[in-house]
């Protein structure tokens, strides 16, 4: 049972599907020129690959350390950190395009990105520690996680990744420099909006329908 290629698989899936929904959510904002609407279609399909092969990394650096009997506590988070960052260089050659560049400064999002590796890799101790052999996903969530814990856990993970995206578009250059801003904090709200969705929904799909006691 492949239990590290089926948390690969639900991290993009989930990723996929947060993007879709955010950018859904900006859709139609008339105050945006269609020439910065063009490249933020580009950038965020590329940012969400980029970030799930990044996430795929941190799963299966924890998830090789966990094998190997080593603590959560030991993992070298600035160890994944600088190999995340070969990940990063591929997305920005691939974003090379006329009028638009990108100022990029680790220094001004190491700790988000540092913070996210450790509750990724964290939940994949927990996962893996609570996963019978033959069970299914859920099974394993609900062993390690309470329903309550579950959802936060999404929410930080996913609010870390909308910090860094604001960032790093904010790091972006073009001579559309206002309509780009407004669009990062527009995407940025909008991600932010999606977070607490999605988190519902994941929740709900593993934990059933939530029984409010009155």
């Amino acid at each position: 049972m492949d239990k590290v290629g089926i948390l690969c698989r639900k991290d993009s899936i989930m990723m996929h599907e947060f993007s879709r929904l955010s950018l859904d959510r900006i859709k139609g904002h008339s105050s945006l020129l269609s020439v910065t609407v063009s490249f933020f279609s580009s950038y965020m399909e590329a940012n969400v690959k980029k970030e799930v092969e990044k996430d795929r990394l941190i799963i299966e650096e924890a998830a090789a350390a966990f094998k190997a009997g080593r603590p959560a506590c030991d993992l070298d988070l600035e160890d994944i950190f600088e190999k995340t960052k070969e990940v990063d260089k591929k997305f920005l050659d691939s974003l090379m395009v006329p009028s638009f560049s990108f100022s990029v400064h680790y220094s001004d999002f190491a700790d988000i990105r540092i913070q996210r590796i450790w509750r990724i890799a964290r939940s994949v101790y927990a996962l893996l520690g609570k996963w019978p052999d033959g069970a299914p996903f859920a099974d394993a969530a609900k062993k390690a996680y309470a329903r309550k814990t579950f959802k936060e856990l999404l929410v930080e993970i996913l609010h870390l990744y909308n910090l860094e995206t604001r960032i790093l578009g904010d790091a972006i250059r073009s001579p559309f420099h206002n309509a780009i801003s407004t669009y990062v904090e527009a995407l940025f709200h909008a991600m932010e909006e999606t977070t607490e969705e999605l988190a519902n929904d994941y929740a709900k799909e593993i934990y059933g329908e939530e029984i409010i006691h009155v």
